[in-house]
C-alpha cells in the first residue's frame, strides 16, 4: 500500500508521454507458454522501431472538426487527441489521424460509463472495433477482447467516462500493463484516464494520462495529445496459458470401481457419481462417473481450482477440463462454458482454491446451470455441482462447504448419488444457505486477539440490530437519543460492550458514536465493522482527558439534543439496559432535578440480591453508564470538567449543583469487568469490581415504583415507608455477612420492611454506618448510594433503610418501633 502511495505521489497529474528508447527489457512471462484457447494472435518476430523503415501515412488533408492539436506531424507519424469524460455531463473523445472515432455526436456512437476503446489494425491502422465496457460492474468482456480479439501489435485508444475501475481485477490491470500501460495500478475511483497502448508493448512505453479524484466528485478530463509513430517500442508476442481440456479419445480413465461406492444400483435412466473436493492441498479432488473416475490426481490434469466432467444425454463422459482460477483469470472457463451443448451434464468439483479470479460472469454461467450457491463461493470454500445446460430452477445436486477462519480449509464435500439423464430443477433452493459473514472473516484475519469473536464457530454469525418488540415504545424519546461510547485502549473490552450494545432492541447503528482517541486506530475497523459510527479525538494523555474531548464531541455532533446516553470502556451492558432508560424517560423528561439516570449500583452485589423491579435516588454520580440531561452537564460539567470530574468517577465526582440527584436502580444494568491489579487504591477498586456481582438479565423487566420517582413524591414515599417500617434497635460491627440477623429477620413474619437509625455528628460523618455495611454485603469501605444520608436497598426480599440522625429527612421519621 505504501508502495502504491508513493506511486501516486510521484503520478498524481503528470502527462506520461513514454520516451522511444531502446530498451530491450522483456516483460516478465509465465514459464507456461502453450497456445490459449481460440486465440486469434500471430506470431511474430520481436520488432524493435529502428528496424522499421519509414511509411508515409495516408490521412485526410485536414482534421475532422475537434480533432485540432498544436503540433504539425510529419509524414511518418500519426496525429491522435484522447480527452476522458469530465464528470458524466461531458463526454471522452478519440481522434486518431485526424479522424473522430468517439463522439457522442456520432451516428451510432458508443459511449458509456466504464473503459470506451477503439482498436486499430497495427500494421495497416484500419479501425477493428469501437466499443464500450462498463468495468464499473466487472470486467469479463473487456479482459477478453484485450486477449482475443486483437492481435499482437494492434493499438488501442482508450477513455474513461464516469467510474471504469470498480469492477477492473488483477487479471485486466496486469494485461494493460502488456499493452505498455504503467499507470493503471493507481487509478482510483472515479479518477480519470486516457490511453495508447499496443498489444505486446513493453510496460512504461504506453502514451498515458491520469487525473486523480482528489475531493472532487469526479476528476477533471485526463488529456494526451501529439503525434505517434508505431510501433511505440519493442512489441512481443503475447501468450498466455490455456485450460486443460481432454474430448472423447483423449480422456484418460483411472481406478474403476463399481458403481462409483454406492452400495444400491443406479436406475436405468440414471448414472453413478461420487465427487470429492479433497481436505486440503496435499489432497486430490475426485470425480467418478458410471463406475470410472474420471478426475483424480494424475488423471486429466485435475488439480486446483475447478474441475469439470461434461456428461452426454446418453452417459457418456464427452469432456474434461481443469481451470486453475487461483493462478488464471477466468476467460478460458467462460467460453468453455459457453460452448457447451445443450442438455448435457456438467459435474463440477473445486480443489484447494477457486474463487480468487473466479469472475461474476463465470458464477453467473453456473448459475444458469443449476447453481444457487456459486455466488457465495470464498476462498478455500469448496463446492461441487452436478448441473445441466437447460435446466429450469436450481439442482438438487450442490453443496458447499465454508472455509474457517485465516488460511483454515473448509469440511471437504465427499458425496455419492445416482443422477438421472434429466436434472429436473427446484424453484426453491431445498435448503437455507448458512450465512457467511464476509466482513467479520475480513476482520479476524487481519487482526489478533478477539477470542471467541473470531471463532470458527462465531466467525460467521452476523452482527445485525434487534427490532423492537415493545410496539407501544416505537415513540420512545430514548431510542433516538444519541449514544457515546468512550473507547479506552483494551481493543477487545471495546468488542464485548459493542457486542451487548448492537443487542439492545430497538437500537438504532446511526444514534451511535464510538470515540476513540486517534493512537488506537484498530478501534475504529472494529466500530466499522458493527455498523456504528467511528470519532477519532486527538491525542490524550489520560482516559479522562479523552472522556472529556468525547463528550465535547458528541454535543457538537448533535447540538439539538438535550440528553445523551454515556457508556465508558470495560462495560458489558444487560440486555434491559435501553428497555430500562425507556420506562423511566418521561419520569426524567417530568423531573429536572435528575440529572442523569445511572444504571451501575456499586451496591449490586451478588450476596445482596436486590430487587429487578426497583429504582432508587441518590446523591452521587457514579457513572459508567448513564443517561445524562444536557442543562446538567451544561451547568455542572462543560466548563469545570478538570474541577469536577478529572478523574475516574469511582474517585468520586463532586458538582457545584447540590440540588440534582440521579436515579440508580437497585440491580445494576451494566456490568464493569474487573480490575487489573496495576492501577493506585488497587484494594478499593479490587472490592469495588472484583466481587461477586448481580447483573440484570431479564430483558423486560416491570418496573413498580415508577410513579414514585418524582422529588417531592418520593420523598414523601420514603417517609411513609420508613415511618411504618421495623426497626432494628442495634447492630454490632461486622466483617461479613450478619447470619444472624438474617435469621432472625426470616424466622418472623411481622415484617418485610426494616430500619436503622444510625447517630452522627454532621451530615457526612459516617463513623458508625461504615462498620455495619458488611453486615448486609454491601460496599464495606464506606457508604455508596446515599439520598440525603439515607442507605436504602433490597436484600433477598427485605427491605432496609439505614437512616442518618443528621439526614433532612430525620425529624419526619419516626423512631418508634
Amino acid at each position: 500500500m505504501l508502495i502504491l502511495v508513493a506511486i501516486s505521489v510521484i503520478f498524481i497529474n503528470t502527462f506520461v508521454l513514454t520516451r522511444r528508447d531502446q530498451s530491450t527489457d522483456q516483460p516478465h512471462e509465465n514459464s507456461h507458454k502453450v497456445e490459449l484457447v481460440h486465440n486469434q494472435n500471430h506470431t511474430i518476430k520481436p520488432l524493435k522501431p529502428d528496424q522499421i523503415e519509414p511509411q508515409r501515412i495516408q490521412r485526410p488533408a485536414a482534421p475532422d472538426a475537434g480533432c485540432e492539436i498544436d503540433e504539425k506531424c510529419s509524414d511518418d507519424a500519426i496525429p491522435y487527441k484522447v480527452v476522458s469524460g469530465d464528470g458524466i455531463e461531458k463526454y471522452p473523445i478519440i481522434c486518431f489521424n485526424n479522424k473522430l472515432l468517439l463522439h457522442k455526436n456520432l451516428k451510432d456512437a458508443k459511449i458509456g460509463r466504464g473503459v470506451n476503446l477503439v482498436a486499430f489494425d497495427g500494421k495497416t491502422y484500419d479501425v477493428k472495433l469501437t466499443e464500450t465496457f462498463d468495468t464499473y460492474l466487472e470486467e469479463t468482456f473487456f479482459l477478453r477482447t484485450l486477449k482475443l480479439n486483437l492481435n499482437d501489435g494492434d493499438i488501442i485508444i482508450l477513455a474513461s467516462f464516469d467510474e471504469m475501475t470498480y469492477g477492473l481485477k488483477e487479471a485486466s490491470l496486469s494485461i494493460l500493463e502488456k499493452y505498455g500501460s504503467q499507470l493503471i495500478k493507481i487509478i482510483k475511483f472515479r479518477d480519470s484516464f486516457v490511453m495508447i497502448g499496443q498489444k505486446g508493448l513493453a510496460r512504461g512505453k504506453a502514451i498515458e494520462t491520469h487525473q486523480p479524484k482528489s475531493n472532487r466528485d469526479f476528476a477533471t478530463a485526463a488529456h494526451i495529445s501529439g503525434c505517434a509513430k508505431f510501433p511505440l517500442g519493442q512489441i512481443t508476442a503475447l501468450s498466455f496459458p490455456s485450460s486443460e481440456i481432454n474430448k472423447e479419445g483423449k480422456i484418460a480413465v483411472g481406478t474403476s470401481i463399481k458403481n462409483c461406492g454406492l452400495v444400491e444400483m443406479c436406475k436405468e435412466n440414471e448414472f453413478a457419481v461420487h465427487v470429492y473436493t479433497g481436505k486440503d492441498k496435499d489432497d486430490e479432488p475426485k470425480i467418478c462417473v458410471d463406475g470410472k473416475y474420471v478426475m483424480a490426481k494424475g488423471i486429466n490434469d485435475a488439480g486446483r481450482g475447478i474441475n469439470i466432467v461434461v456428461v452426454s444425454n446418453g452417459k457418456e463422459v464427452i469432456r474434461t477440463g481443469h481451470f486453475d482460477t487461483w493462478q488464471e483469470d477466468s476467460t478460458n472457463l467462460e467460453i468453455f462454458l459457453e460452448n457447451l451443448e445443450d442438455n448435457v451434464i456438467l459435474i463440477a468439483v473445486t480443489f484447494d482454491e477457486a474463487s480468487t479470479k473466479l469472475s461474476q460472469h463465470t458464477r453467473n454461467l453456473f448459475f444458469d446451470l443449476g447453481s444457487g450457491t456459486i455466488q457465495n463461493l470464498k476462498y478455500r470454500d469448496v463446492w461441487a455441482l452436478v448441473g445441466q445446460k437447460g435446466i429450469k430452477g436450481f439442482s438438487p445436486y450442490e453443496e458447499i462447504s465454508y472455509a474457517g477462519s485465516g488460511n483454515a480449509y473448509a469440511t471437504p464435500i465427499d458425496k455419492r448419488m445416482c443422477i438421472p439423464q434429466t436434472l429436473k430443477g427446484i424453484k426453491i433452493r431445498p435448503d437455507p444457505l448458512p450465512f457467511r459473514n464476509d466482513k467479520r472473516r475480513d476482520f479476524c484475519s487481519r487482526y489478533d486477539g478477539y477470542g471467541d469473536f473470531c471463532s470458527d464457530t462465531n466467525v460467521d454469525k452476523s452482527l445485525a440490530t434487534v427490532s423492537l418488540l415493545n410496539k407501544t415504545l416505537e415513540d420512545n424519546p430514548i431510542y433516538s437519543t444519541p449514544i457515546l461510547v468512550i473507547a479506552g485502549i483494551s481493543h477487545n473490552s471495546l468488542r464485548m460492550c459493542l457486542e451487548t450494545l448492537l443487542m439492545q432492541p430497538g437500537i438504532l447503528v446511526e444514534n451511535v458514536i464510538v470515540a476513540v482517541d486517534e493512537k488506537f486506530s484498530e478501534s475504529l475497523a472494529l466500530i466499522d465493522l458493527f455498523g456504528f459510527r467511528g470519532e477519532k479525538t486527538s491525542s490524550s494523555s489520560t482516559y479522562m482527558e479523552h472522556y472529556e474531548k468525547s463528550l465535547n464531541k458528541v454535543w457538537e455532533l448533535h447540538p439539538n439534543k438535550d440528553k445523551v446516553i454515556v457508556i465508558e470502556e470495560d462495560l458489558i451492558l444487560s440486555p434491559d439496559f435501553l428497555y430500562t432508560l425507556a420506562l423511566l424517560s418521561e419520569t426524567f423528561r417530568k423531573d429536572d432535578t435528575i440529572g442523569a439516570i445511572q444504571m451501575w449500583n456499586p451496591n449490586s452485589y451478588d450476596n445482596v440480591n436486590g430487587s429487578i423491579d426497583l429504582i432508587y435516588r441518590v446523591d452521587n454520580l457514579f457513572g459508567l453508564g448513564y443517561l445524562l440531561r444536557r442543562s446538567f452537564y451544561d451547568k455542572n460539567m462543560k466548563n469545570s470538567f478538570k474541577q469536577c470530574c478529572s478523574k475516574r468517577v469511582w474517585d468520586k465526582w463532586s458538582f457545584s449543583d447540590s440540588s440534582s440527584s440521579f436515579l440508580m436502580p437497585d440491580i445494576s444494568r451494566v456490568f464493569r469487568r474487573p480490575i487489573d491489579g496495576n492501577r493506585i487504591n488497587t484494594k478499593y477498586l479490587e472490592v469495588l469490581f472484583n466481587r461477586k456481582r448481580r447483573t440484570s438479565l431479564n430483558p423486560f423487566p416491570a418496573l413498580s415504583n415508577i410513579d414514585t420517582l418524582r422529588k417531592e413524591k418520593y420523598e414523601a414515599n420514603l417517609i411513609k415507608i420508613i415511618n411504618s417500617a421495623t426497626l432494628l434497635k442495634s447492630l454490632e460491627k461486622c466483617d461479613t455477612i450478619n447470619i444472624n440477623m438474617h435469621n432472625l429477620i426470616q424466622n418472623q413474619n411481622s415484617s418485610d420492611t426494616f430500619k436503622f437509625i444510625y447517630q452522627q455528628e454532621s451530615e457526612n460523618d459516617f463513623t458508625t454506618l461504615t462498620p455495619i455495611l458488611p453486615c448486609f454485603g454491601l460496599f464495606p469501605i464506606e457508604p455508596l448510594g446515599l439520598y440525603h444520608g439515607i442507605l436504602r436497598f433490597t436484600s433477598n426480599k427485605y427491605h432496609f433503610y439505614l437512616i442518618g440522625t443528621k439526614s433532612s429527612l430525620y425529624k419526619s421519621i419516626s423512631i418508634a418501633t
